[in-house]
């Protein structure tokens, strides 16, 4: 499901990039804003697939070595003369290998879609509303002396489950110019608010600097904290877990 998704995603995001090489921005009125990052996370909290929880405790190093597959992208337009604006982001990860935690082991594959609409309430602060979408794959593999009798000793037990949700999502986001070429990002927002069965509370908070290299790129550096309080009771499925870690960003500008 996840990398079915992950397809039309990449497919979507080519489709626009053809788009504005093809017509200029100013043509538009528009101001464009794409940008590939990498999210060095690692998770801490607890997971439930089947009725089983397991803790979490991972760092970047251990989702480095069990990382198969990655992507990551940010899509933005201001339109010029404007207040208003919106932007897209996709973030997919497929983790394997059996990442080792103390009942066992666990793989992932999970996605995160936001897309929203923004509004200037100054010069440097925006309002924005919108929707976020999760995805997860998991399959939990627990060993005999963590579980109750009457497993087997020494037979590894498995879990598996996927879940997908959406989200009412509200924030602001800070932009502070610096001088010419340096610029600070900050964003906040919040999701979920029991609107959606089974999410509890999201909360999101991102902090970036960024510096021009080039009169249209712009290398960016940061920090994001991300943390998702989710349960389906019907399927026995909880996730409780805050990732964070750094953000290595490239973005180019089209206007």
């Amino acid at each position: 499901m996840i990398k079915k998704f992950l397809r039309y995603g990449i497919l979507t995001l080519a489709i626009a990039a053809l788009s504005l090489a093809a017509q200029p921005a100013k043509a538009a009125g528009w101001d464009y804003d794409l940008g590939v990052y990498l999210w060095a996370l690692g998770m801490d909290g607890s997971m439930t697939v089947k009725g089983q929880e397991s803790d979490v405790d991972i760092g970047f190093s251990d989702i480095v070595d069990n990382l198969e597959m990655a992507f990551s992208t940010h899509f933005e337009a201001n339109k010029r003369d404007s207040n208003w604006a919106w932007f897209f982001d996709l973030y997919w990860a497929g983790l394997g290998n059996d990442i080792e935690q103390p009942q066992g082991k666990f793989d992932m594959d999970m996605a995160y879609v936001e897309a929203a609409g923004a509004y200037n309430t100054s010069r440097d602060f925006q309002l924005f509303a919108g929707f976020r979408y999760v995805s997860m794959d998991l399959e939990l593999n627990f060993m005999p002396d963590v579980l109750p009798p009457p497993t087997p000793p020494g037979i590894p037990t498995k879990f598996e489950g996927d879940q997908s949700w959406t989200d009412l999502m509200i924030g602001g986001r800070l932009k502070k110019d610096l001088g010419e070429r340096w610029r600070f990002w900050g964003r906040a927002d919040l999701a979920g608010f029991g609107l959606t069965d089974g999410t509890d509370l999201t909360w999101n908070l991102v902090l970036l600097g960024q510096v021009k290299v080039a009169k249209r790129v712009g290398l960016l550096l940061g920090y994001r904290w991300l943390d998702i309080d989710y349960e389906n009771k019907d399927d026995l499925f909880a996730l409780d877990v805050r990732q964070e870690g750094p953000i290595l960003a490239v973005s180019y500008s089209f206007y």
